[in-house]
């Protein structure tokens, strides 16, 4: 079988999946009738793949049966009945008519003030499917971000498999980035570790996460922060680095990290202050994996991990300001001794699935910087980014601080945190 049709019967069973087995729980716990998702041709919506077209009125209604009833008005009716996914199709002339036979007393649509993959709607679209429903059936209309979130959030098993699989694809190029095969030190720059990275991808017909991401050198002994934050910078001995990554492909987004540091001429091992920081790191990973639980709130995980750490002798850093844009604590030695020695750590394990992007994503995010996610509620199989940072006193650097941002993609079960993957164990080393 041809690579593409695969991966499109692949989506198409994960939608009717979904279809059959989340959407009337998603619906019914969230008190919704009839969901509308509008997408206008020429204005991309975050889920067109979710629902298989680009173009129409997908209209889901529940009629009190175990099956949510399907309808597409104004859609490529060819194209979807294809699919095999959907009951009813029609022209958008006769949504009003349609709407007013099953008379839902709620109408959820794709507007939001909180979830960008719920807020596709733009306000021309709006102001013609109000009119199309006429004043009756638009005063019933409410947000459908709760519903698309469970519904996005709730994986079933061949979700997983694919989202597993894009993980392994992702880990092997990390690693291999960040070693010998890419890396020549003194003479390979920042970027070109990001185009060999983007090249792979070219190869995989697949594509980054992020924008032309690069590694990000977190300590040189040879050369100033104004220096190695440049993209031409080159790799030297004695560089520790970073690197944050992640494809997208078929409907599913990655995010997680790497750390590598490259040997000195006399060195065999990486150097002991900064092993312990990476070992003061794991340790505050397990402390953090053993609190995330299903059932509880993000803000309520985040309070319970916030405690467990100071418990275990770390100190907890409730940040409320990301660290991407300057909530990080200062690396200098600490001038309150009382902290000396100990390993700081904040939180942001937030979500991912269908993006690798946190601030897109859908589903509970555990982090304080991140107040708009805190309410939901953590559910059976909710993919995530279980991501941290530790910050450790370095006894070689005079007590500076070593910052190893920790990440990796996991998955909440009624067991709790499982990894997808072998999740990372130790500093990858370049000579």
């Amino acid at each position: 079988m041809s690579r593409a049709r695969n991966q499109w019967e692949t989506l198409n069973l994960i939608r009717q999946e979904k279809f059959d087995i989340i959407l009337p729980i998603a619906m019914r716990e969230n008190n919704i009738d009839m969901w509308i998702h509008c997408m206008r041709e020429g204005n991309p919506d975050p889920l067109a793949i979710d629902l298989g077209g680009e173009k129409g009125y997908f209209v889901f209604t529940d009629r009190g049966e175990d099956r949510i009833e399907r309808a597409v008005f104004g859609g490529y009716e060819d194209e979807l009945a294809e699919l095999g996914c959907y009951d009813i199709f029609g022209q958008e002339e006769e949504l009003e008519i349609f709407v007013t036979k099953r008379n839902p007393k709620t109408i959820a649509i794709n507007i939001s003030d909180w979830l960008a993959v719920a807020d596709g709607l733009s306000y021309t679209s709006y102001n013609k499917l109000t009119k199309l429903l006429g004043d009756k059936y638009s005063e019933r209309i409410v947000s459908a971000d709760y519903l698309i979130t469970d519904f996005r959030t709730s994986r079933i098993p061949r979700e997983i498999e694919v989202y597993t699989v894009l993980c392994e694809i992702a880990k092997h190029l990390l690693e291999s980035a960040l070693s010998n095969e890419v890396i020549t030190p003194g003479e390979t720059t920042l970027e070109d570790v990001g185009w060999w990275m983007e090249d792979q991808l070219a190869d995989l017909g697949m594509r980054s996460t992020f924008s032309r991401s690069m590694p990000m050198i977190i300590h040189s002994d040879k050369s100033k922060k104004s220096e190695y934050r440049l993209s031409n910078y080159v790799i030297q001995k004695g560089d520790l680095m970073q690197y944050d990554f992640g494809i997208s492909h078929m409907n599913y987004g990655t995010d997680f990290k790497r750390v590598a540091y490259v040997l000195n001429e006399s060195e065999t091992a990486v150097p002991s202050g900064i092993q312990n920081g990476w070992v003061q790191a794991l340790k505050a990973r397990d402390v953090i994996k053993d609190n995330i639980k299903v059932g509880q709130t993000a803000g309520e995980t985040l309070k319970k991990i916030g405690d467990a750490l100071e418990v275990a002798g770390f100190r907890y850093l409730h940040l409320t300001v990301d660290p991407m844009l300057g909530g990080e604590p200062s690396l200098e030695p600490p001038e309150n001794q009382e902290t000396n020695g100990r390993t700081e750590a904040s939180i942001d394990c937030h979500c991912v699935g269908n993006t690798g992007n946190s601030e897109v994503a859908s589903g509970p995010s555990i982090a304080g910087f991140r107040p708009d996610r805190a309410h939901l509620v953590i559910k059976p199989n909710n993919l995530f980014a279980f991501e941290f940072i530790a910050y450790t006193p370095n006894p070689d650097w005079n007590g500076k601080k070593v910052r190893f941002n920790v990440e990796d993609n996991a998955i909440v079960t009624e067991n709790g945190v499982e990894w997808l993957y072998s999740p990372n164990e130790r500093i990858l080393i370049i000579h």
